[in-house]
């Protein structure tokens, strides 16, 4: 998996370098085909060539390059993306180009474009080369003494997808290198009631497979925050401040010194006190650093805010931290060694380090900063979500169309295919916006074999089917869960005289049509009933001697007798062009075969086959996984 993932890397170097193009968040190499800006003959050209490389065997080699020989040998070898792509999928794959090299195939025109890629390549080669021995040694360095990191959401909200990348980047830097990953629940700002929340992150926590760490409270260093701010004071590096908001944030957008900037040491004591016990309306507090520096952040920040409100934690102040102010200081005492966090707090790292140089600090952590996680499509703001809620437009912070962890949780995502998804955009600086269609992708490789099939048929104008030769009382058969996975275990299918259909198939059944029952053999229909273009019966016979793969409806069915109702929720946007979607919840009933109510609590997701993967969220309540829905074709 390893080589394989830094074959894709070496693309996206090439493509990135060379075409100025970015394909990294592609997880093979038919996806980076479909992003080249190529024909459809192309592209069909090269899947067909994919189709035979990914069989495997010498044959099916042979075939692949034969296609393309024939390929290049009608004028098409000046097109560089496309002889670029087959370079590296040749490449790619040690087999295939031992086949490729031995030459038996005389493929001359293949090895005009193949020959002709490499030595054009030969410099990119090189420089990936020299470039991944440097991030090896880097990666290293970085995992060669234990490193502590330090996950600190505030708990104003559940987790969402935007957290992911943050706590996976430091919890797999904690892990590889033998370290530690501190939980530290940011509760400055006392207008909040944090505690509800701190349950649902552990909660979520415990959900990703993410225990056992060691947990604490920005409010527990409040005193030492106090005197560490005591002490900029008396160094004259801070400074009580009553301008109003706006012409502070012009005169730091303008570098303009504040009117208070001068006051003297004792005087910005004696209000900081007062600030402190809620005596001293419209100020705050400010370090002194400088106001002509090109990065914003160093311009004065506020590092005191007042508050009339009681923190629920500590009684003592009325006015609080703010969180620029807080990480240095507490990171340091913890023991932090690598602050992980998005680039989008990059300018801050400086404004970080002053306050570790002026406050003395021994431990001074190193960065790794890494992109943000940009997804389409997708509302992540607390305060959005907290509307939709009051609003009564989803159901809570765990409802389906929310991309929190217990959302995606609920609407199919399985947590290791999430896991590995984020892990594989690693802690690169470059940003990408991710479409959800690639996560699910991933998603259904994992669930596939892991869940168990039934049968399923829309109640709404669903058929009653009448065997006609059906002998004897109705009985059942012991077959797997799931066919490619036994392990699984097994059910009971109801065989009876009398069965249900969905609408869709009774429809496109003609009489003395022969088809195929899922699970059982062949039927001829012998009689259709419609009524208003309806149809509402349907008589058939067993054939069971028949071939199934002669026939071409495969037709999945349901005992009448013992059929459990079930709810199937499929969910789509939220928003469409920004405005709540209306059409974002679709409810449908099934009947499912009886034996779906001796499903194990532990499996939680289904495939209803012919229609889609699903996630069973409360008893014969099932969600449509999204992007597993199958497209049927008659």
């Amino acid at each position: 998996m390893e080589n394989k993932n830094k074959k894709l890397i070496f693309v996206n170097f090439l493509f990135s370098k060379k075409h100025g193009m970015a394909v990294e968040n592609a997880i093979n190499f038919r996806e980076i085909c479909s992003l080249l800006d190529i024909s459809e003959s192309y592209k069909c050209t090269i899947n067909a060539f994919l189709d035979n490389v990914e069989k495997c065997t010498d044959k099916h080699y042979n075939d692949a390059l034969n296609l393309l020989d024939t390929f290049f040998s009608n004028e098409v070898k000046s097109n560089s993306l496309v002889n670029d792509l087959i370079f590296c999928i040749i490449n790619s794959n040690f087999d295939f180009l031992k086949v490729f090299k031995s030459n038996k195939l005389r493929l001359e025109n293949l090895q005009i474009v193949y020959e002709s890629a490499f030595n054009e390549n030969k410099p990119f080669l090189k420089e990936f080369s020299a470039k991944d021995k440097i991030n090896k040694e880097v990666k290293k360095n970085l995992y060669s003494t234990p490193a502590v990191t330090r996950f600190a959401p505030e708990p104003s909200g559940c987790l969402h997808i935007g957290h992911l990348k943050a706590l996976l980047v430091n919890y797999n830097l904690a892990e590889k290198s033998n370290g530690t990953l501190l939980l530290r629940f940011d509760d400055t700002n006392p207008v909040k009631n944090y505690e509800k929340y701190e349950k649902e992150i552990l909660r979520d926590l415990d959900t990703l497979g993410i225990t056992g760490l060691k947990i604490s409270h920005s409010s527990d260093y409040f005193e030492l925050l106090v005197d560490e701010a005591v002490s900029l004071i008396n160094k004259n590096l801070a400074y009580v401040d009553n301008t109003d908001q706006e012409t502070m944030r012009i005169e730091r957008f303008e570098g303009i010194e504040s009117k208070m900037r001068n006051i003297n040491n004792s005087e910005s004591l004696k209000i900081f006190k007062e600030l402190l016990q809620g005596r001293a309306p419209g100020y705050c507090l400010r370090a002194k650093i400088d106001m002509s520096n090109p990065n914003k952040s160093m311009r004065d920040p506020v590092i005191y805010r007042a508050s009339d409100k009681m923190h629920g934690r500590c009684k003592l102040y009325k006015a609080f931290p703010t969180y620029d102010f807080v990480c240095p200081i507490v990171d340091s005492i913890e023991g932090v060694t690598v602050v992980c966090r998005a680039n989008e707090y990059k300018d801050r790292n400086e404004q970080y380090k002053w306050f570790l140089e002026n406050l003395k600090l021994e431990n001074k952590p190193e960065f790794n900063d890494f992109s943000k996680l940009n997804l389409e499509d997708t509302v992540l703001s607390k305060r959005k979500i907290d509307k939709l809620i009051s609003d009564s437009l989803v159901t809570g912070w765990d409802d389906p169309r929310l991309a929190t962890i217990q959302g995606i949780k609920r609407l199919g995502m399985h947590m290791t295919a999430l896991k590995d998804y984020i892990n594989l955009q690693g802690a690169s600086n470059k940003t990408n916006v991710i479409s959800w269609d690639k996560i699910w992708a991933m998603n259904k490789k994992v669930i596939d074999p892991l869940s168990p099939r039934f049968m399923a048929v829309e109640k709404i104008n669903c058929i009653r089917v009448f065997i006609t030769n059906f002998e004897g009382l109705k009985y059942t058969k012991n077959i797997p869960l799931n066919k490619k996975n036994t392990s699984l275990g097994s059910k009971d299918v109801l065989f009876s005289d009398t069965l249900l259909f969905s609408q869709e198939d009774g429809f496109v059944l003609k009489e003395n049509e022969e088809f195929t029952l899922m699970n059982w053999g062949n039927a001829i229909v012998e009689k259709k009933v419609v009524e208003n273009s309806i149809v509402t019966e349907l008589y058939i016979k067993l054939h069971l001697e028949g071939d199934y793969k002669s026939t071409t409806n495969k037709i999945s069915w349901v005992s009448e007798s013992g059929a459990v109702t079930a709810t199937g929720i499929e969910y789509g946007n939220l928003l469409v062009n920004e405005e709540f979607n209306i059409n974002s919840k679709i409810d449908k009933q099934y009947y499912v075969e009886s034996s779906i109510t001796n499903l194990s609590t532990d499996m939680k997701h289904v495939q209803f086959e012919r229609i889609g993967f699903f996630y069973c969220d409360s008893p014969c309540v099932f969600h449509l996984v999204p992007f597993t829905k199958q497209k049927r074709t008659y």
